[in-house]
């Protein structure tokens, strides 16, 4: 937590700077990213139920429910972000550079592909540079966990997240580098 003696973990990250492209750390039981050691800030939003409509209206009789009004691009992104991103303001509220934002549905995602341009455009906007959007196959594990080794080797595995790949290496070689 950030009150423990965390001067083992920077000198470990500090004795390996050079030997990396990008050092992403993921602590366990933190709900904010580490700010301090890390060298790259990366958020995978998890998208639940995709907001393309406002709220639903439960109704009494048979069908029990009414659709929503469609959100338009620009509502979709700002409720992705009050509901995925709350946690890059929360405590300790210190200041954070994000480097890019992948979006992760489980499952199909209900729009289509000018209407996520227009949640990318709403992003940009608001500082929160899009890498991409990804499909999981199935629901994640509390314990987020890599791909198996063999997994990398399934070409209709790899190609889907290649295209990320290719933006975020584009924004991370953007980056000013500055090392001390």
């Amino acid at each position: 937590m950030p009150r423990t003696d965390r001067s083992p973990l920077t000198a470990a990250v500090a004795s390996f700077v050079d030997a990396y492209d990008v050092i992403v750390l993921l602590p366990k039981c933190w709900s904010y990213p580490d700010r301090e050691n890390a060298t790259a800030h990366v958020v995978l939003g998890e998208i639940g139920i995709f907001p393309h409509t406002d709220c639903r209206t439960a109704l009494p009789g048979p069908r029990g429910e009414e659709a929503g009004v469609p959100l338009s691009p620009e509502q979709s992104a700002a409720v992705l972000r009050e509901r995925c991103l709350g946690f890059l303001f929360g405590s300790p509220h210190l200041p954070i550079h994000l480097d890019g934002l992948i979006w992760q549905s489980n499952g199909e995602l209900p729009v289509d592909e000018d209407y996520l341009a227009g949640v990318d455009r709403d992003m940009n906007r608001a500082g929160l540079r899009p890498l991409g959007w990804a499909i999981s196959e199935r629901w994640p594990s509390p314990h987020r966990e890599l791909p198996e080794p063999g997994r990398l080797k399934d070409l209709s595995f790899v190609q889907r997240y290649q295209p990320i790949a290719g933006r975020l290496r584009t924004a991370l070689d953007a980056r000013s580098v500055c090392r001390t």
